[in-house]
């Protein structure tokens, strides 16, 4: 999952000189909680809602709010290090960046939209849980059994305590990958089935 596939397109940017104040009303009027500061097209800070309220008034430029020379990333960098930069620096959002020109913005909520993406859980799928230990023969004829039922396993995890493994799966018959499982001696505690809202 690349960054490019998952950031906004559609940038709000401000200028140094702006006004706090019309920073304030452009959040307002746009819905929105940050925006890159852009100087002759290229990023030099970015300012946040926390920024605009810090501020003792809103005559102040944006220049004295901003934070200059924000973390920046590639739009072929994974999500994942982007995740990772977002918690790591306690950010809400990356400007996308690509040979010194804004290209997008990515933000906590749209890493949040890709992990659902990646999970399965945003589309019809299957949870299921399966009792005792899981050696890696076991998970082998697991995979063997789902890709039998022409299904997708979305992301499989191993509890030690107690011991019993969760996993994701897309499947047209779940009943039929239960049987298949218990057949072959999984002991299936439970199914849940995640239901778009």
């Amino acid at each position: 999952m690349l960054v490019r596939d998952h950031m906004s397109r559609h940038v709000v940017s401000v200028e140094p000189q702006q006004t706090v104040e019309d920073v304030r009303q452009l959040f307002k009027r746009r819905r929105i909680r940050q925006a890159p500061v852009q100087e002759e097209n290229r990023v030099v800070g970015i300012i946040t809602d926390r920024d605009v309220r810090s501020a003792k008034n809103g005559t102040i430029k944006v220049a004295n709010a901003m934070t200059a020379k924000p973390f920046i990333i590639s739009p072929d960098a994974s999500v994942d290090e982007a995740a990772r930069m977002l918690r790591t620096y306690k950010i809400g959002a990356l400007p996308v960046v690509a040979e010194k020109r804004l290209e997008g913005i990515l933000t906590a909520s749209d890493v949040l939209d890709a992990f659902v993406e990646l999970s399965g859980v945003g589309e019809p799928t299957y949870r299921l849980v399966l009792s005792g230990k899981m050696s890696k023969q076991s998970e082998a004829r697991l995979r063997r059994i789902v890709d039998h039922n022409h299904g997708e396993l979305k992301w499989l995890h191993r509890a030690a305590k107690p011991p019993e493994t969760h996993l994701r799966l897309r499947v047209r018959r779940v009943d039929d990958v239960v049987t298949e499982l218990e057949a072959e001696g999984f002991d299936v505690a439970r199914v849940v089935s995640a239901k778009k809202r």
